[in-house]
């Protein structure tokens, strides 16, 4: 049970009250409402709480490739190659994993709720029924213009799409298109000067708030002093 263990102590990040609360409960056998495989769900809920740690670590690992390239604000790179992979790999890295997140969570409250349907990835839970609060929250955080932002960029790095490295390699100044406007278009520009530690600094949070209400509704689903 070590993954459980390092759940329990997290430390790092936005605060989540409940899912450390839901960790709790499930650790000292509070009565339950419903049956649940209690071994599998702590599993679960304890491999969620080390990819949060994990996501905490790329973050800072962004920051620090971020402060190395110096004016990624503007987007422009002076050709510095090995600042500019590692900014790339690690925003690749934690995009791919925040993500991962969800996809995760969604297997466990899949589990806890004991749904039919096929759960595999998080949008997969659009499929499903749920007591109404949790229904509201679930559709409200998949309708917000910055998740589908996010889910894109998600999907880009999943397929791999293509992106430009001419500039780069010929040893010019580039202008490169880290968050472009359309994330699934090959071509698309970046008008909109989204700054990536800005916007995943934001992501990090969202989801990680998103968890901790859902754990909310999760306790008063699962446990009978609730």
């Amino acid at each position: 049970m070590a993954r459980f263990t390092i759940s329990y102590t997290r430390e790092k990040g936005p605060l989540t009250l409940n899912f450390r609360k839901l960790n709790d409960m499930l650790q000292d056998k509070t009565p339950l409402k419903i049956p649940i495989d209690r071994n599998s769900v702590m599993l679960k809920h304890g491999s969620i709480g080390l990819k949060m740690i994990f996501v905490c670590d790329i973050f800072e690992e962004l920051q620090r490739s971020s402060s190395e390239l110096g004016v990624l604000g503007e987007n422009i790179l002076y050709i510095n190659k090995k600042q500019f992979y590692d900014f790339i790999f690690n925003l690749d890295i934690f995009i791919f994993e925040l993500y991962s997140i969800l996809d995760y969570f969604a297997l466990e409250v899949a589990e806890i709720l004991k749904f039919k349907k096929n759960i595999r990835y998080f949008t997969d839970l659009k499929k499903v029924r749920f007591n109404q609060t949790i229904k509201q929250k679930i559709d409200f955080f998949m309708n917000q213009n910055w998740f589908n932002y996010f889910h894109k960029m998600r999907i880009r790095i999943v397929h791999r799409l293509p992106i430009n490295f001419w500039a780069l390699i010929h040893g010019e100044i580039v202008e490169f298109p880290f968050f472009p406007d359309d994330p699934l278009n090959i071509k698309s520009v970046s008008n909109k000067k989204l700054e990536p530690l800005i916007e995943c600094q934001k992501w990090l949070e969202e989801v990680f708030n998103f968890i901790d209400e859902i754990c909310s509704e999760l306790v008063r689903e699962l446990f009978v002093s609730i």
